[in-house]
C-alpha cells in the first residue's frame, strides 16, 4: 500500500533573479510498511518534496495524496488537522524547546493533539523508556548529547502515533555511531504496516538502515533501488 503516492510533481520558487523551477515533474512513492530514504547532492529538491508532501508548501503542481488524501486540495484549517493528527516530524538539528525537559518535550505533540497535560506526560514518558532514555526523562535539552537530543526528537514525532513520518537529515549533526544508533532506533520504530517512514539524507553511513533508496538529481528523480534493509528482509 502506498502512504505517499507523488506524480508529475513541479514547484517553482520566485527569486530576485527570476522564477527557479526545484522540481521538475517528480514521480515518487512511500510504502507503508517500508522506510524509504530520499538521497542526492544538496540543493537537489528533496526538503522542498517532503515540504509538499507534509502540506507545509503549497503551490506545487501534480499530485499529492498521503494515505488516499489529496493535500493539496485541503483548505488550511483542514489541512493543519490532517497534519496534527497523521505526521511526525523528525529535524537534523532537533527542534527541541530548550525550557521544557525531555519528557515535557516529548509530550507537546499530544497536548496538541488534544491530550490532557498528565496524560501526554505519562505516554511520553512509556515512550522514553521504550528507547532507553527514562534516566534523562526531566534533563532539559543542554544537558544531553546530540544522540540523546535526537532520541528525544523521535519521540517526539512518533508520540502521537502518525502515519507518515517524515526526517530530514536526522544524522548530519552525529558522529558516525551515533547516527547509526539513532537510524537503527528510527527504523524499530517507524517501520510498521500503517505507517510511511521517509528519510531525507546525504549521509550514505546510513543508507543500510533503508528498505528503497530513491536518487534526486537536479529536481528530477533519477533512479529507485532496493536498499539493504530489504535485500535482508526478503532473505529471512
Amino acid at each position: 500500500m502506498n502512504g505517499v503516492m507523488c506524480r508529475s510533481v513541479e514547484h517553482v520558487f520566485k527569486t530576485s533573479a527570476g522564477p527557479l523551477k526545484v522540481l521538475k515533474g517528480v514521480d515518487f512513492d512511500a510504502e507503508a510498511g517500508r522506510l524509504t530514504m530520499l538521497v542526492g547532492p544538496s540543493g537537489c529538491g528533496k526538503t522542498t518534496l517532503i515540504s509538499i508532501i507534509a502540506g507545509l508548501l503549497r503551490g506545487a503542481s501534480g499530485t499529492v495524496r498521503v494515505f488516499d488524501e489529496d493535500v493539496a486540495a485541503l483548505p488550511a484549517g483542514r489541512l493543519v488537522a490532517f497534519r496534527r493528527r497523521n505526521v511526525g516530524f523528525v529535524f537534523q538539528q532537533y527542534n527541541l524547546l530548550a525550557g521544557l525537559t525531555a519528557a515535557e518535550n516529548a509530550a507537546v505533540p499530544l497536548v496538541g493533539a488534544g491530550a490532557p497535560w498528565p496524560a501526554a506526560l505519562d505516554r511520553a514518558r512509556a515512550l522514553l523508556d521504550r528507547i532507553e532514555m527514562t534516566p534523562h526523562a526531566d534533563k532539559l535539552p543542554r544537558q544531553l548529547s546530540g544522540g540523546q537530543q535526537q532520541r528525544v526528537a523521535i519521540a517526539r514525532a512518533l508520540a502521537h502515533e502518525p502515519r507518515l513520518l517524515l526526517c530530514d537529515e536526522p544524522t548530519a549533526a552525529l558522529d558516525g555511531k551515533s547516527g547509526r544508533a539513532v537510524m537503527a532506533l528510527l527504523r524499530s520504530l517507524a517501520v510498521r504496516p500503517g505507517r510511511a517512514a521517509i528519510v531525507v539524507t546525504h549521509d550514505p553511513r546510513v543508507y543500510a538502515f533503508a528498505d528503497r533508496v530513491a536518487h534526486m538529481e537536479d529536481g528530477k528523480l533519477v533512479k529507485v533501488e532496493a536498499g539493504q534493509a530489504c535485500a535482508a528482509s526478503d532473505q529471512t
